[in-house]
């Protein structure tokens, strides 16, 4: 069922405000992210929203654990038993949802290490993390495209993720190391370009035309190199329900 906007938004920056208050790293990603760092942005590209999820740290799992609580969100025990070393799950009375939480690394698609970004941005995990969260999708559904939409007409694209600022550079210098990431982003930057090809979506698909400049021009490791040469004959992603169990989405 889908989840009123500013409902969603008090009780996901409750929570982060409530981590920050108890010493616990606690970033939102997903829909719920996007709408509370690009909120012109996502009031121009609209969506549903079905719940708020989170990024933490394995080493403050069981922090994590008692801040929600504390919270009044229950605990999926058999959920988090089996998969509690990189993801843990709660429901939410609040918003009568699930609550994924992620821990360390993103992994659907492709794999995102966030252990050491976490503390550069709030509330939300860092806008460059967030975009690549999204455009590292291999099928993109139409709530992506909008938050991907939202968040380039809302950030310039620059050298640092600040403010309403997200980290180019980063972005370039992340896929030119990982050839089946960059690929996957390339497909996703011409399925963008389609959705953006109107007056309203001028602003973000200059600003996407920008960042894809940077990424070409970005020199290439050796590894995404020899990568490059066996191309799409070995599959260059992850089938999101074999790396990612089921219980939420972003």
């Amino acid at each position: 069922m889908p989840v009123d906007r500013s409902i969603l938004l008090k009780r996901a920056l409750e929570v982060v405000d409530s981590g920050n208050q108890s010493n616990v790293t606690l970033r939102l990603i997903g829909g719920a992210a996007v709408a509370a760092i690009a909120p012109e942005g996502s009031k121009l590209y609209p969506r549903t929203y079905k719940d708020a999820d989170y990024f933490g740290l394995s080493s403050q799992r069981k922090m994590i654990i008692e801040l929600l609580e504390k919270l009044g969100m229950q605990p999926d025990k058999r959920f988090n038993a089996l998969h509690g070393y990189n993801r843990l799950l709660f429901y939410d009375p609040v918003l009568g949802t699930n609550v994924d939480i992620f821990l360390d690394e993103f992994v659907m698609c492709h794999k995102l290490d966030l252990r050491g970004r976490l503390s550069i941005y709030s509330p939300s995990i860092p806008p460059s993390d967030l975009l690549l969260t999204k455009m590292q999708i291999i099928n993109l559904t139409e709530n992506d495209k909008k938050d991907i939409a939202a968040l380039l007409y809302e950030f310039r694209v620059t050298n640092r993720d600040y403010d309403k600022e997200l980290n180019g550079d980063y972005i370039a210098e992340l896929l030119s190391d990982d050839w089946g990431f960059y690929k996957t982003f390339s497909i996703n930057y011409g399925r963008m370009k389609e959705f953006l090809s109107n007056d309203l979506g001028k602003v973000a698909s200059d600003k996407l035309s920008e960042l894809i400049q940077r990424i070409e021009s970005h020199p290439k490791s050796m590894k995404w190199k020899l990568r490059a040469k066996v191309g799409e004959k070995v599959k260059w992603y992850e089938e999101p329900e074999e790396v990612k169990p089921a219980g939420g989405g972003i």
